[in-house]
């Protein structure tokens, strides 16, 4: 149960983004294996987010566990800031982000 908490919260601020950046046609994937979870969300949107690099450095901030118990209360439930997608890295392993013919794709990755 823990984890499918975890992957609903990376989740909803993965959902958060495409929603910030008006990215539609949102498909979510969620497969929890041995090794952890892999999430993958992918939506339609003209031209790629401007932010998307700085996005994916935040996404691979090395993962902190110490942070996890702290998570909702330093994100908070109001409005997103960059520092928040900076928090979000702190709880995953390894992302990755991809834009080829109008699909955005982000993919990330828990470890156990």
């Amino acid at each position: 149960m823990q984890e499918r908490e975890k992957a609903k919260r990376i989740i909803d601020e993965l959902l958060t983004y495409f929603f910030s950046n008006d990215i539609e046609d949102i498909r979510i994937g969620l497969d929890f294996t041995d090794e952890g979870f892999y999430i993958e969300m992918q939506g339609k949107i003209d031209e790629e987010p401007t932010d998307v690099l700085h996005l994916l450095e935040l996404l691979n901030t090395p993962r902190d566990p110490s942070i996890e118990s702290y998570y909702d209360e330093l994100l908070g439930i109001t409005h997103h800031e960059e520092e928040d997608y900076h928090l979000l890295g702190l709880m995953i392993d390894e992302a990755e982000i991809t834009f080829d013919s109008s699909i955005f794709d982000i993919k990330v990755f828990r470890k156990r």
